[in-house]
């Protein structure tokens, strides 16, 4: 018998970084464009990381990305120039500010969003020169930004997003809805 739960425990792997530390909420459907979803992780420190979801087409249809752009709409976010513990000189965004333009490889483009409104502390500017760790790590090495927003509104701008257990519901419904 101990032998039968000593390979069960073996099994399942323990939980990564993001299943311990981080809550999972998300945006579907962003500006009206069907799947494409993403995600928030937030912290119990009230930071947030913006991702793409795993049902978003690019990780979906597995593509192939070949350029991240952080240069959008005449800003460029990785300009984004903050210091001290008030984070000073950081982009105040909106929830539906744009982050980056994704383009892959078969000629697809994709806006991704803030998702939450708060101050950009940081883009990842390693999706620039290693763009397929958008779909090869989408919740870790992949993730687009990190917001952080104003202490006050936290609350609200969480309850604004999709909790995990909705998020499958509607995974669910499109998935009988399409068959």
């Amino acid at each position: 018998m101990a032998e039968t739960q000593q390979s069960t425990n073996l099994e399942k792997p323990p939980p990564g970084v993001v299943e311990r530390y981080f809550k999972k909420h998300f945006r579907i459907d962003l500006k009206g464009k069907k799947y494409e979803d993403q995600v928030v992780l937030t912290h119990s420190n009230r930071v947030c990381v913006v991702c793409i979801a795993e049902s978003h087409p690019i990780c979906s249809e597995k593509k192939e990305v070949i350029k991240v752009d952080f240069e959008v709409k005449g800003s460029n976010r990785m300009d984004n120039k903050m210091s001290g513990k008030a984070k000073r000189g950081a982009q105040w965004l909106g929830p539906t500010a744009v982050l980056c333009e994704v383009t892959c490889s078969d000629e697809s483009k994709y806006t991704l969003y803030c998702c939450v409104k708060g101050q950009l502390v940081e883009v990842n500017e390693n999706l620039i020169t290693k763009p397929c760790l958008l779909t090869e790590k989408p919740l870790g090495a992949g993730y687009l930004a990190v917001m952080l927003p104003g202490l006050k509104h936290f609350d609200k701008e969480i309850a604004q997003l999709m909790c995990e257990e909705k998020y499958k519901k509607a995974l669910e419904e499109r998935s009988t809805n399409v068959s």
